[in-house]
């Protein structure tokens, strides 16, 4: 049996370049994933029905296999033989019959088959961009930047951005208490998390696209954020870029192309800082965070932060609990010529009763109301417990007056460990299914890049030049072993008992991932600046393999490469208003042909989406406003029922339009606003089946609104509010099922003040006010309920 080696020595490299910083440091280890590959199986099974060849597949390789019976009913499995791993096994036997196969973990669903399923089985690349540690400014408010790291581009300005980019600042991220990624993106109205706060994980939809949790970066790098959410502890700023972007970052691990989210670490400011932060969650979760921060030398050219944190208990969902320690530090070196940054992060969460997706019916069931946001449908048995450990180092050199050399190199390791079920809907009476399922994961992911950026010019022309490569492999070990089904339901979940399901010991190796890409692109522009035409290409090579998990043999091999371009233009009418537009591309791995196609074993390029897109946006001083429109067309996969031709013919095309403002839009009045409008449709379909539907988890509207007001009748006390309002979303394909769309408002209140010398800042808020019951999310083909109505309160000071 082959397991998975953690090669130390990228690790170890990273972690000896941070101790150039400090002295003595020791963290245990713990990384970063993708997704899950079976190992091979022996297969000989004739021509039959198709559920008994399903079922004997999930028999052989231990999977949790759901379909309703109607669903395959009548239909035929072809003969399938050889060495196979479960999910190739599942899609030659799903071959034709209009069926696919949606894979979480040991889950497996068969439901009718969606355009896009292909582009959700993508593999992992890296990616990167420039370093600069001293971050641009805030804007009015203090609730955004005026600018941030576009990728390969470094740091802009917004009105020199030629893409839809926003950049959330700590203030934000402290003012509203938010614990992990999506408490900060609520406040985007292109994005929505697909699961609600105290969930344990992150996932999101970003212009009707699913973006996975690991497919974040952490100060440039892919692979080395928290792969399930993040605690932000260490993140002073969450970088949001709507649209495709492989030009500009790579393939995501994952390959989401609706837009990139980068975590900006944070670092230590001039003044010291030594701040103490309590915190509590209904129903009874209390926490306590350090953050400290100090430079040193003659000139303040060295900084170290460090923040610490520690919380536990209850959630506002009926028997879960989540218990979360988390350790970040960054050191910094800001010397005339050479910048260095090293980050050090580790995380231990622990999650019960808040794991497993809920996968829909079978298309034209009905699918009833939301269930009681506090009732609890997942057993208090099941748990997460994930460990991680990061470690990065970045640098800069100015090797001659315009030209600037840098790199970095980073390495993870993901520890995983739950009992979970996934359940499948049955009716609208809320009756359920699943299979208990205990799984075991590591995940080892080594990364880096290097590169070159330079400032000169040419004439009347100024360009701003830059040309890099980058490179992340990830090895990856799965152990699972499924429980008997068992049945419940949404509105009165039933009593059951923790299964005795037992594992082997140790963690066979079962996939393997190896990303390389060179980039180059230029930004040239006008003496005056007033015209910037950027335009580069990147050469993606994508290598993954699947092991045998008894053996160690490789049983799948994948190996392509693909060139994505952008063009992207901004021109500055005057120093307060611009107008862009931009062609870009997104990678994600391509399909293989299956058995029974007339072009079975074909290895497909990776898939391009391709996005275009205008807008314009204009400063009005402490008020910025921006307008976009664009169309992402993203293909997908299927078999042709009359050629028997498997092709990537398949096609999802979203057109939207957004208006987003940010900033003071009066004094002490602090505005974060926008509507999003997304028209996602199915262009091409097997047989035209579905062509013209909606595109499923798209909802068509999205608005957001939040504001502060600083109460002018006392000093230091301000009051806050928001709304956010999702349309109804379709669940299937032929759009039989719809969920319904839904409206939330929060409110909360701060003040602050100085006692005995002490800065005290106390914070409480309400989200969910009015205890709605709601549907929250179809997105990856599951549903998802949005949390009840949550207090939470905090008391921050600096000592």
């Amino acid at each position: 049996m082959r397991t998975v080696r953690f090669n130390p020595v990228p690790f170890t490299l990273a972690a000896a370049l941070a101790g150039t910083f400090v002295s003595t440091l020791a963290l245990p280890a713990n990384a970063q994933s993708g997704a899950s590959t079976p190992g091979a199986l022996a297969l000989s099974m004739p021509a039959q029905p198709l559920a008994q060849s399903l079922n004997e597949v999930a028999r052989l390789a231990n999977l949790q296999m759901s379909f309703p019976a109607a669903l395959v009913a009548g239909k035929t499995a072809p003969a399938v033989s050889g060495r196979l791993s479960a999910r190739q096994a599942v899609d030659r036997l799903l071959a034709g019959s209009g069926l696919e196969a949606t894979v979480d973990g040991s889950s497996v669903l068969v439901r009718q088959a969606a355009p896009a399923s292909a582009g959700n089985r993508t593999l992992p690349v890296v990616e990167v961009t420039e370093s600069a540690t001293r971050s641009p400014a805030p804007y009015a408010g203090g609730q955004v930047a005026r600018g941030g790291r576009i990728g390969l581009l470094g740091d802009k300005d917004m009105l020199d951005t030629p893409f839809s980019a926003t950049q959330y600042t700590a203030q934000l991220i402290e003012d509203q208490q938010a614990q992990n990624l999506g408490d900060v993106l609520v406040n985007d109205p292109s994005v929505r998390n697909t699961y609600s706060r105290g969930a344990g994980r992150d996932e999101f939809n970003i212009r009707g696209f699913t973006l996975f949790n690991y497919d974040v970066s952490f100060n440039g790098l892919y692979g080395i954020s928290p792969r399930n959410a993040s605690s932000l502890i260490g993140v002073e700023r969450v970088e949001v870029l709507r649209g495709p972007n492989a030009l500009l970052n790579g393939m995501a691990p994952a390959g989401s192309v609706g837009g990139a989210i980068n975590l900006v670490p944070k670092r230590a400011d001039t003044e010291p800082l030594n701040r103490v932060t309590l915190s509590y969650v209904d129903d009874g979760q209390f926490g306590t965070q350090v953050d400290i921060g100090r430079r040193f030398g003659e000139d303040k050219e060295w900084g170290v932060r460090v923040n610490a944190l520690k919380r536990s208990g209850d959630t506002p969902v009926d028997h879960s609990s989540e218990n979360l320690g988390a350790l970040t530090l960054g050191v910094d070196y800001q010397g005339d010529r050479v910048r260095l940054e090293a980050d050090l992060g580790y995380q231990d969460r622990l999650t019960r009763a808040r794991s497993g997706l809920l996968f829909p019916p079978e298309s034209g069931t009905a699918i009833g109301r939301a269930p009681d946001a506090k009732t609890n449908f997942l057993p208090e048995w099941t748990y997460w417990k994930a460990k991680e450990l990061s470690a990065m180092v970045r640098a800069e050199v100015d090797v001659a007056p315009g030209w600037t050399a840098f790199g970095a190199i980073g390495a993870m390791r993901y520890d995983f460990r739950s009992l979970q079920t996934s359940w499948l809907l049955q009716d609208s009476d809320g009756t359920i299914a699943g299979r208990p399922t205990r799984l075991n994961e590591q995940i080892d992911t080594e990364t880096a890049e290097a590169g070159l950026r330079s400032k000169f010019d040419t004439g009347a022309l100024h360009h701003e030049a830059v040309v890099s490569l980058s490179t992340l492999n990830s090895d990856q070990g799965t152990r699972r072993q499924n429980g008997s089904f068992i049945f419940s339901n949404l509105y009165q979940p039933a009593s059951i008992a923790r299964p005795n399901i037992t594992t082997a010991p140790g963690i066979p190796k079962i996939g393997e991932t190896k990303l390389r890409s060179v980039a180059l692109a230029d930004t040239i522009s006008s003496s005056d600046r007033r015209i910037q035409l950027t335009l580069g290409a990147r050469h993606q090579q994508v290598e993954t393999a699947g092991f045998d998990a008894s053996s160690g043999n490789r049983t799948a091999h994948y190996d392509k490469s693909a060139v994505t371009p952008v063009a992207a233009l901004v021109v500055k009418a005057t120093d307060q208003w611009s107008f862009y537009g931009n062609y870009i591309e997104g990678l994600s791995q391509g399909p293989t042909a299956p058995e029974g196609a007339v072009n079975a074993g074909e290895v497909f390029p990776p898939a391009k989406a391709k996005q275009i897109e205008f807008g314009t946006k204009y400063d009005f001083g402490r008020f910025a406003t921006t307008f976009s429109v664009y169309q992402i067309e993203r293909p997908s996969s299927f078999l042709d029922l009359t050629t028997l031709r498997f092709s990537a013919g398949g096609e999802q095309r979203n057109r939207g339009a957004e208006i987003l403002t940010q900033g003071e839009a009066a004094k002490g009045v602090r505005l974060l606003a926008g509507l999003a409008y997304t028209d996602g449709k199915l262009v091409r379909t097997e047989g035209g089946l579905n062509d013209g539907r909606t595109a499923p988890a798209t909802p068509k509207f999205q608005f957001n609104v939040a504001g502060e007001w600083d109460a002018s009748f006392l000093p230091g006390l301000t009051f806050t509010a928001r709304a956010l309002r999702t349309s109804g979303q379709y669940v299937d394909m032929s759009n039989t099922q719809r969920l319904p769309g839904w409206t939330r408002y929060d409110l909360g209140a701060r003040y602050r003040f100085i006692t005995g010398n002490v800065p005290v800042t106390v914070r409480a808020a309400v989200e969910n006010l009015l205890d709605k019951n709601y549907w929250q999310s179809a997105a990856r083909e599951g549903l998802t309920i949005g949390a009840p109505r949550t207090f939470l309160v905090s008391v921050s000071a600096d000592f």
